[in-house]
């Protein structure tokens, strides 16, 4: 069957065709979705948020198209860039090992268990480099294929200075308003962590520079601060290993309850396990700091 040359608007909100690839891509979860049940299931069970009638809008939609099986859709070539709607891994990984060609990574942790099937050992010179990847599908069927950044960044840096230009100036106002103290925000639109911690309301009025200076790590000889402090490492790292196996477990949903800010509703789009190699240490690091 061809696809509808006209699909309505809040259908290509949540979903992306690509003819090239004969793949339907979830806009939110950027990744691409097994035809059939596939599809079904996964509006059906991880974005109850969109209305039924949306939903069933959706499914109808696929129906209607050409889609691949995962075994069938061809990798990108390098030369292709990005593909619009998947999620890119700046920050990937791809083997160097001569007899193997094609085997790519979302991260360096993955690429050193790959890379002991050729031999290696953790005092040997690595055997892979850095790379942008990307991945049609999810669980197994995932195979991360390399893609160019670089063609996609020179069709868009105009738009991307523009950007910056427009983030700087709004800084600067921020900055001459606000000064050094905490003041009430005019976003319309406010982040899952202001939402939570209710931050704006809490240190309303308070100067920044007193603030600051309560984050510092605590002495030694403070006692049970300075353990309190220590145990943000162990907290988050426990944390993390609860979510990092979830997809695997069949646990989807739970990404989305993690992502809302709002106990009582999970979000539309679900929490992100693809993280820079450094990202979890960053986030140790700010949580010590709040619990000084």
């Amino acid at each position: 069957m061809h696809p509808s040359p006209f699909p309505s608007e809040s259908i290509m909100e949540y979903v992306l065709f690509n003819s090239e690839y004969s793949v339907i891509i979830c806009r939110q979860c950027k990744y691409a979705l097994t035809p059939g049940e596939g599809i079904k299931r996964h509006f059906q069970n991880l974005h109850q948020a969109i209305s039924l009638q949306t939903r069933k809008e959706i499914i109808a939609y696929c129906e209607t198209l050409t889609l691949l099986p995962p075994s069938d859709v061809i990798s990108p070539g390098l030369e292709n860039g990005p593909v619009e709607g998947l999620e890119l891994v700046s920050d990937g990984q791809k083997c160097l090992y001569p007899n193997c060609i094609g085997y790519f990574s979302a991260s360096e942790s993955t690429m050193e268990i790959h890379c002991r099937i050729h031999g290696w050992k953790k005092n040997d010179p690595i055997m892979w480099k850095k790379c942008a990847v990307q991945t049609f599908f999810q669980a197994v069927h995932r195979k991360f294929f390399e893609v160019d950044v670089e063609k996609q960044q020179r069709f868009s840096l105009d738009i991307l200075l523009n950007d910056i230009l427009e983030e700087a100036n709004r800084r600067d106002e921020e900055h001459s308003l606000t000064l050094n103290h905490v003041m009430k925000s005019h976003l319309v639109t406010k982040s899952p962590w202001d939402l939570r911690t209710d931050w704006e309301k809490r240190f309303k009025g308070k100067d920044m520079k007193v603030l600051n200076e309560l984050t510092k790590k605590p002495e030694e000889s403070e006692g049970e601060i300075f353990r309190v402090w220590q145990s943000g490492l162990r907290v988050v790292q426990k944390c993390w290993k609860g979510v990092d196996d979830i997809s695997d477990r069949g646990w989807n949903l739970i990404l989305f309850w993690l992502n809302s800010s709002n106990p009582e509703k999970a979000e539309s789009t679900p929490f992100r396990l693809t993280t820079q190699d450094k990202t979890v240490d960053k986030y140790i690091h700010t949580f010590e700091k709040f619990n000084s």
